[in-house]
């Protein structure tokens, strides 16, 4: 079994992630047939919108037990009784409990968007350069070179939603949105297994972004990626408009996806454990609304 290492920041140990149905993943990213048929045919938009079709279906309500409880999921923070889902994505769309997850108000903090798994890189002269798979361009995530120039020797924060997260994400900072632009494309898996691939994911994969004006940070871009059995983003605000730290932007409908934070030069530190794990390539677990890093000056 390929170990996937995480930072737990809460008990300061390094673990193991617990892997949405892991031998599949093993298969198709670590096997030469796994690997066509992924490229051949599972990227594709029509095998999502079949497994989207299935997990919205009453006969998928027999996953969620098994679910909850192969993954230890804490119910006692869930904001409706488990019995009350009508199907999987019903269930893996929920929402929490207003206590489960204090939103850090601090204006000088950085605060996670979502419950994730976190990796920050530096982007030099616009390439964003991982620890492992492939490099990137900003110009080639947003296909807009004139707005990927703001952003060359900032900082890219990927924030990586597993199956097993709470799937809805929010927003950093009081301000203004922009108006969402989707980029059409694939749906590969965001999976670390799919990542140290070196598949080009993020500047090929389906993808929506918007630009947050925020009171703290500057202008910060917001890119929703989607993959691999993600039926769709929801973004509650896709023309724009008022924000507030903590407020919920929109969720990730069934499947693991990403979400990616740019920040230009100067405006954000990290916290001190995520950018010394971050340079060894290990993600650090964070969760909705706690602090991640801080404002600069």
């Amino acid at each position: 079994m390929t170990e996937i290492p995480l930072y737990n920041r809460h008990t300061k140990q390094l673990e193991s992630e617990a892997v949405y149905e892991q031998r599949v993943m093993e298969f198709l990213y670590c096997t030469r047939l796994g690997f066509w048929l992924t490229e051949a045919v599972l990227k594709h938009r029509w095998v999502t919108d079949a497994t989207a079709r299935r997990m919205h279906s009453p006969a998928s309500r027999a996953k969620i037990k098994p679910f909850i409880e192969q993954f230890n999921i804490n119910t006692n923070e869930i904001a409706r009784p488990v019995e009350s889902f009508t199907c999987f994505n019903d269930f893996f769309i929920r929402q929490l409990n207003p206590t489960a997850r204090p939103i850090n108000r601090e204006p000088s903090h950085l605060i996670s968007p979502a419950d994730s798994r976190l990796i920050a890189y530096p982007i030099e002269r616009g390439t964003v350069i991982p620890v492992k798979g492939r490099a990137f361009t900003v110009t080639d995530l947003l296909r807009d070179e004139t707005l990927a120039e703001k952003y060359v020797n900032g900082l890219c924060l990927v924030f990586r939603l597993a199956p097993v997260d709470y799937h809805r994400f929010g927003y950093v900072d009081d301000g203004e949105q922009s108006a969402v632009r989707v980029i059409n494309g694939f749906y590969r898996s965001v999976n670390p297994l799919a990542l140290w691939k070196n598949l080009n994911i993020f500047p090929e994969n389906q993808r929506e972004f918007c630009v947050l004006h925020t009171r703290n940070f500057g202008d910060v871009l917001h890119v929703d990626v989607g993959a691999t059995s993600v039926g769709r983003v929801i973004q509650h605000q896709r023309d724009g408009g008022a924000m507030r730290r903590g407020d919920e932007k929109g969720y990730f409908e069934f499947g693991g996806s990403t979400s990616i934070l740019l920040f230009q030069a100067g405006r954000v530190q990290m916290d001190e454990d995520i950018a010394m794990y971050s340079k060894q390539g290990i993600e650090t677990i964070v969760r909705y609304g706690e602090r991640i890093g801080q404002r600069i000056g």
